[in-house]
């Protein structure tokens, strides 16, 4: 990731140094006519942007998605082209300036181009990883497993609450053979007690507590079901809505993921208004990580094939509620599909999540992935590769 970062910044340096010198160049040549010498050097450098990048810098990389495609690269570069040109026309009518002052008039619109690139380059990326991740293939092969459906509860300090949730997931999903996989995450309360005394399949206890993810991905690990969901220990939706989950996985989807922002999810008990705010600028940050374009990352009822899930959570590094990002990375690196489906929301009163600490270690989170990544952690090459 870092030789393509530095080939990504080595082909933008030397496009940029070509799309200035033709413009001063052409410029001088068509007696000042930086107008037309504008327009000239923009569709060169583009045009040398596109095949530098797609031989030199993203051959291997996600964002080939563009740089591979010319209608696509097209779509994405355009905008800035035309940022970059108005920015430095509307200048250079204001200024009239000589060479000096057109080399840094034209710093100044290609500084604004670059972010308009940025942005557009996005939310193309956005619309072609989405198109992927919905592009449904049934498995032609079902392989054998203990179970049909592992539910995982990773819980702390859910004494009260989670045998009445055992109960209620128990009776819920009865159709199918399943299993109920309670992580105690470091409580110091009869937790992991009243879970066993409420039936629990398999009771895992975590040394401390170590965060939602930790103990999310030691349930996923231990699933022995053909289908892995967890959902919270506070039962915050609703237990049948597993069932919904369940079925679209049986049609073949890698992941499921619950969306509260969906057209036809509502709330029994809404959430304050501190609450939906932190929730949806959290969102608008994982932006920066994630090329999908979801608009709910954090709700907590998420569902895998085994498969994925193996994929997913024994390259997983997060231990905190940032997890989900790192799980929504994983699965486009790894070419998985996603569902988003609806969901009722019942916002129980008894939580454990502490709305401004849990924020920002979400937040420092959302870097640790977009670092993780960059540093090659997730060992994602060989499959990028294939």
């Amino acid at each position: 990731m870092k030789r393509r970062l530095r080939r990504f910044l080595l082909v933008g340096a030397l496009v940029t140094v070509a799309d200035l010198s033709l413009l001063i160049g052409l410029g001088i040549w068509w007696h000042r006519n930086w107008y037309l010498a504008s327009v000239v050097s923009l569709v060169l450098a583009a045009a040398m942007s596109f095949l530098m990048h797609r031989r030199v810098t993203f051959n291997d990389d996600v964002y080939s998605l563009i740089d591979h495609q010319p209608m696509a690269f097209i779509k994405a570069v355009t905008p800035a082209l035309v940022t970059d040109f108005m920015v430095f026309a509307g200048l250079v009518v204001l200024v009239s300036p000589g060479v000096f002052g057109v080399a840094a008039i034209k710093t100044g619109s290609v500084i604004a181009a670059s972010f308009v690139r940025f942005v557009t380059y996005r939310r193309v990326l956005f619309a072609a990883v989405r198109q992927e991740q919905m592009q449904l293939s049934v498995p032609e092969e079902i392989l054998q497993h203990e179970k049909e459906l592992s539910i995982v509860i990773p819980a702390f300090q859910a004494e009260s609450a989670i045998g009445e949730t055992i109960k209620k997931i128990r009776e819920a999903t009865s159709k199918y053979d399943a299993e109920i996989i309670v992580v105690d995450d470091g409580s110091d309360d009869l937790t992991s007690v009243e879970a066993r005394q409420a039936g629990a399949d398999l009771i895992i206890t975590l040394d401390g507590n170590h965060g939602k993810g930790a103990a999310v991905r030691a349930g996923m690990l231990a699933a022995a079901g053909r289908f892995c969901i967890f959902t919270d220990a506070d039962l915050a939706y609703p237990a049948k809505q597993i069932l919904n989950v369940a079925e679209e996985l049986e049609k073949g989807w890698d992941i499921v993921v619950g969306n509260r922002r969906h057209p036809d999810s509502h709330q029994i008990v809404q959430a304050s208004s501190l609450r939906e705010v932190g929730s949806l600028c959290f969102n608008v940050l994982t932006w920066f990580v994630l090329l999908g374009g979801y608009r709910d990352t954090q709700c907590g009822l998420k569902g895998f094939s085994s498969l994925a899930a193996e994929k997913i959570f024994t390259r997983s590094i997060i231990d905190g509620f940032g997890f989900d990002v790192e799980m929504f990375h994983l699965g486009e690196r790894l070419h998985l599909t996603l569902k988003e489906i609806p969901v009722v929301v019942e916002n129980g009163r008894d939580t454990t999540v502490q709305l401004l600490s849990d924020a920002i270690r979400m937040l420092r989170d959302v870097f640790i992935v977009r670092r993780l990544s960059a540093l090659g952690s997730y060992h994602l090459s060989k499959v990028d590769d294939e």
